[in-house]
């Protein structure tokens, strides 16, 4: 049987150049999710165990019931100058006190389009139950797995585009028979 062209292979060149877009969008966007996790999880780390984010003080002002969960929040006013921040989202591993007062560590929260970043948020520790863990998890888990498929994604959108590419030069350059 001679080798011909097979039903799942793309050999026109609207279609592979269709495939390099669609491989491409797909990359950019899963090493989107993945640099926005990474970055999230791991300023979140610094702030639980002490190595990043603005020093001060929280005092808890109230405890909310969020997709079945208790979620606390609090005021936080920094060491040096700088105005009070409130509805400041606590992460600790005590216990959810109004009025309690710890020494945190507070990151700003960031506007981008991922949901997850949008509130400020205040590090007490790195105990059980303050979110460390669930940090480390995501950290590694989603973090790994988004870049590492958008990394396939991108290498196959930049082979597909190659091989265009080359094919394109090819015929421009091909010496015109007479």
């Amino acid at each position: 049987m001679g080798r011909g062209p097979e039903a799942h292979e793309v050999t026109s060149p609207i279609g592979r150049a269709g495939l390099a877009l669609v491989a491409g969008l797909l990359a950019y966007f899963l090493l989107q999710v993945g640099a926005q996790v990474v970055g999230y999880e791991w300023a979140s780390l610094g702030a639980a165990y002490g190595f990043s984010g603005e020093t001060g003080r929280v005092t808890v002002t109230h405890e909310e019931r969020v997709r079945n969960r208790e979620v606390c929040h609090g005021t936080f006013e920094p060491d040096g100058d700088g105005p009070a921040r409130e509805g400041v989202r606590v992460h600790s591993s005590g216990p959810c006190e109004a009025g309690r007062v710890d020494e945190a560590r507070l990151l700003p929260g960031e506007d981008t389009w991922m949901s997850m970043t949008e509130r400020d948020r205040a590090y007490v520790d790195a105990g059980p139950g303050s979110g460390a863990g669930t940090s480390i998890v995501l950290l590694v888990l989603i973090g790994a797995f988004c870049s590492g498929l958008g990394g396939l994604f991108a290498l196959g959108a930049l082979v597909v585009g190659g091989q265009l590419v080359v094919d394109v030069l090819r015929r421009v350059f091909r010496p015109q028979s007479r």
